[in-house]
């Protein structure tokens, strides 16, 4: 459960996440002529307080394959305020 984390669907999850997700996957694979890295990914989350029920309003995303491979991205998650509230109303 620590691993979870609710975020906006539109844009955070998709396409933000999703397209850089897409850009590790390749790497991983490897493209063309391009052979595939074994890629160190993170994901770091940025908290408004520190209560339990929290909801991150700030995400990074780093990733760093063995052959040069990098990726770092921060993105808002613009929707945290609203879906704290409703976590802490016991709706999420």
């Amino acid at each position: 459960m620590d691993n979870l984390f609710t975020i906006t669907q539109n844009p955070a999850n998709s396409p933000h996440m999703r397209d850089l997700e897409l850009e590790i996957r390749d790497a991983v694979l490897g493209k063309g002529l391009r052979k595939g890295e074994v890629v160190q990914y993170s994901v770091h989350l940025e908290y408004t307080d520190d209560k339990k029920t929290s909801v991150p309003k700030w995400i990074t995303m780093e990733a760093d394959g063995h052959r040069g491979f990098h990726l770092a991205a921060d993105f808002v998650n613009p929707d945290h305020a609203a879906q704290q509230i409703r976590r802490r109303n016991g709706i999420e």
